[in-house]
């Protein structure tokens, strides 16, 4: 009885934490996993195709692959992390990728039609920036890894990540984007403070 009463507590905070914040953002980030990224020296940012549907709506906003992948990159090197491009990566073990990934939702329509004049019967089609959004973004980064059991067995995986889900604006969800990199920078950064450029 005590458990449910309990669990019940729980679910009814993480709900209100949710309800009021508009996000929740969470990371895989124990020693363990940032661990993995001392001796990354360079990371390639790769932000994956969001869904046909959604380009010209998230551009709208500065949310497109190009945009978002640019900034992110200009967020790393701010922070003083290497940044290369695909093309130039050796795809070497000093290497990580930082995948973006980005998923949504419509919970109502964002376009709006209003009739342009009483005479003509066209009709003029409006987004609404303040409508809020259903979203997923999870950041993850990528590596060459080797198995313990068979060393010259290699293959990327996955050894650092967080995500964050949420109900906002578009504008408002570069800030989380901005932010779950921001994790990411200091998770590197306390692994790898001497190989900081600034």
């Amino acid at each position: 009885m005590m458990r449910n009463i309990i669990f019940i507590c729980l679910i009814a905070v993480f709900f209100f934490i949710f309800l009021f914040s508009g996000s929740f953002c969470q990371a895989d980030d124990r020693a363990r996993d940032r661990a993995t990224l001392r001796g990354i020296q360079s990371i390639i940012v790769k932000v994956h195709s969001l869904e046909a549907e959604w380009q010209a709506e998230l551009a709208k906003v500065g949310l497109s692959e190009d945009n978002l992948e640019s900034s992110i990159e200009q967020q790393l090197q701010k922070a003083g992390i290497q940044v290369l491009d695909e093309e130039a990566s050796s795809q070497s073990a000093f290497e990580g990728i930082l995948n973006v990934r980005l998923k949504f939702s419509d919970p109502e329509p964002a376009k709006k039609q209003f009739p342009a004049d009483d005479t003509s019967g066209d009709i003029i089609e409006k987004v609404d920036v303040k409508k809020r959004y259903i979203y997923a973004i999870r950041l993850n980064l990528r590596q060459l890894v080797s198995l313990k059991r068979d060393p010259s067995a290699e293959a990327f995986s996955i050894t650092w990540q967080a995500e964050s889900v949420g109900m906002r604006r578009l504008a408002l969800i570069k800030d989380d984007i901005k932010s779950l990199v921001d994790v990411f920078i200091e998770a590197y950064i306390s692994e790898n403070p001497n190989s900081i450029k600034r």
